[in-house]
């Protein structure tokens, strides 16, 4: 069964919300939900790494770029003051 946003080369529509083709169609999209719900946990188990990897990144480009985020924020602190001892 094809995870939402991956194609694994199983196309069940029924599963993204696309009609089945029997010509009734109530608006609502189709959700299949399995009988057994551990059968969803290596999908939830991928989901969780794929967000703390996420997190994990975005920490440590907040890291990285600190330095050079406190360095524009002294140089526009600087131009402002330059502001009122320049006499231009």
């Amino acid at each position: 069964m094809n995870s939402p946003g991956r194609d694994n080369g199983d196309h069940s529509f029924g599963s993204f919300g696309e009609p089945d083709g029997d010509g009734i169609d109530s608006g609502f999209p189709e959700v299949v939900v399995p009988d057994d719900i551990s059968a969803l946990d290596a999908e939830v188990r991928a989901y969780r790494r794929e967000v703390a990897r996420a997190q994990a990144r975005a920490r440590r480009r907040h890291a990285l770029t600190a330095p050079v985020r406190a360095l524009a924020r002294f140089g526009r602190w600087l131009g402002r003051m330059c502001r009122y001892v320049l006499p231009w």
